[in-house]
């Protein structure tokens, strides 16, 4: 080739490669692609799970929460022994009359098949009973001033009287008055046959507890650390509730002894622990001369709080138709440990006698 040609290759050449299209002539240069960031994920909110009403306790889903509560008034009699007061969401001791105390239990999380003993109606149920959703009710007889009562509150009745062997028995293990067991496993299907609602439109109205995922409320300025404490009621009697820090339950025990729940063989316990100061008022008369007592549980008053292993001295507020709220002396709803709760209603100028490592508060 002449060196004209040459040249003229040479500049044909760097033309192309200067337009670009010479692939002959230079290697291309990679196409270098910068990486794209993914987006940050949304951050997730927690949410609350559906919760017992009663305990705080996740529920398995909104039919639960909608069905209807049962109480139940047990024996507290010496000879008296619990069977399934454990199961129970709420728990009120309150005195009948001569110094001994009753119970009012509130189911809705657990119907066991054994509560006992069942005992007779007094004035102060009706007004826990509607306080609590109108739970289907279950005692054995009272005086006939307050069977009438209980007829004009129109509460919903599964007395022993009505019912009879579809739920209520009598136990082997006790002497009568002392042996009733209802049956609250099957207490829904009697009471559809009795007429009666078991589930609510809305579930009920209940106690203030703390969140099962969120941060709760810090009530460190206005609690004292306790390991035990003595309720008093009239007459001498007296309940000590010890701090198990290991199970995180108060447990119970009556003149030095650990009160038994027979159903499980386990002691009396709670995981709240609450005292009101009620102001306590003649009943209905007796028959034979014998008044109830009629207890205040709507106007409110002093209140301590134990839960945690703590205590918060307070204030409670009632209402007609929903459970007391408590609050702390600065006026704050206290929210309670979920779980279960014990409520003593010890009449204005009863003590109690809490302990911390050998120092004593009134």
């Amino acid at each position: 080739m002449s060196k004209k040609s040459i040249l003229l290759v040479a500049v044909l050449c760097t033309l192309l490669v200067a337009l670009g299209g010479l692939t002959g002539c230079r290697q291309k240069e990679p196409v270098v692609v910068a990486p794209v960031s993914a987006p940050e994920p949304e951050p997730v909110e927690p949410e609350e799970p559906i919760r017992w009403p009663l305990t705080g306790m996740e529920a398995p889903d909104e039919d639960a929460i909608k069905g209807r509560t049962m109480s139940v008034k047990i024996d507290n009699h010496p000879q008296a022994q619990q069977i399934g007061i454990n199961a129970a969401d709420v728990v009120f001791e309150f005195l009948a009359e001569g110094g001994i105390t009753r119970f009012h239990a509130i189911f809705q999380s657990d119907l066991p098949e054994a509560v006992m003993p069942v005992r007779s109606a007094r004035d102060t149920d009706i007004h826990i009973v509607e306080q609590f959703g109108d739970p289907l009710f279950f005692y054995s007889g009272g005086n006939a001033n307050v069977l009438r009562k209980v007829r004009a509150a129109g509460v919903t009745s599964m007395d022993h009287g009505s019912i009879g062997s579809a739920l209520y028995q009598r136990s082997s293990a006790a002497r009568a008055p002392h042996n009733l067991v209802v049956d609250l496993a099957k207490a829904y299907e009697v009471a559809t046959d009795k007429g009666f609602e078991i589930t609510t439109p809305e579930p009920i109205k209940g106690l203030a507890f703390q969140s099962l995922v969120f941060d709760n409320p810090d009530y460190s300025s206005v609690e004292e650390t306790v390991t035990s404490t003595t309720v008093n009621f009239a007459g001498g009697s007296s309940v000590q509730w010890d701090w198990n820090d290991t199970d995180h339950l108060w447990e119970r025990s009556v003149r030095g002894r650990a009160k038994i729940d027979g159903a499980t063989d386990a002691q009396i316990s709670t995981n709240n622990l609450i005292v009101m100061w009620a102001r306590h008022g003649a009943g209905s008369q007796a028959p034979r001369g014998v008044s109830t007592l009629d207890i205040d549980v709507t106007s409110g008053g002093d209140a301590a709080i134990f839960m945690n292993g703590k205590r918060i001295d307070g204030t409670w507020v009632g209402s007609a138709d929903a459970p007391p709220v408590f609050k702390d002396k600065e006026g704050r709803e206290i929210e309670l440990m979920p779980g279960r709760t014990f409520i003593s209603i010890v009449d204005v100028g009863e003590t109690i006698t809490s302990t911390n490592a050998g120092a004593d508060a009134e």
